[in-house]
């Protein structure tokens, strides 16, 4: 894949979603920022389909010209929620799914937490590629 792998972050906070999308440019493209389960469930699935979304104040870089390889998902986003988006998506598209090893002690919300994802986020996206699973269907822990 040349240019940046793009990605759709899922987390709770624009804030954290806005540092964790500049600190991975300029390998990994934030293309789109997910901030409820709900909202997941009816974006990404349009994403995966290789449709664009109309403009928006989202945090991501709205360069929808790729689909999506990639899911992540932050902490906030448990089991049922993320069962109901991956849900959403089947049979939409094929996409590497994103989690976080929750047993991975993390510090409170704020820049240090947005950094440690930053590195976690590269780390994981660098195995995927390294095991050419990047864009296959999975569920892979960060």
């Amino acid at each position: 894949m040349s240019g940046p792998i793009p990605i759709v972050l899922c987390g709770a906070s624009p804030q954290v979603a806005t540092g964790v999308k500049s600190g991975l440019l300029p390998a990994i493209e934030v293309i789109h920022v997910i901030l409820s389960a709900e909202a997941g469930a009816a974006e990404i699935p349009l994403l995966l389909a290789g449709q664009s979304l109309p403009a928006s104040d989202n945090v991501g870089t709205q360069n929808y010209s790729k689909k999506p390889v990639a899911v992540v998902t932050g902490g906030g986003y448990d089991d049922a929620r993320f069962k109901l988006m991956r849900e959403a998506c089947e049979g939409k598209g094929s996409v590497s799914w994103l989690r976080p090893d929750m047993g991975y002690p993390m510090p409170p919300l704020g820049p240090q937490y947005g950094a440690i994802m930053v590195e976690r986020v590269k780390k994981g996206i660098k195995e995927l590629v390294d095991g050419g699973k990047l864009g296959g269907e999975g569920v892979f822990i960060y």
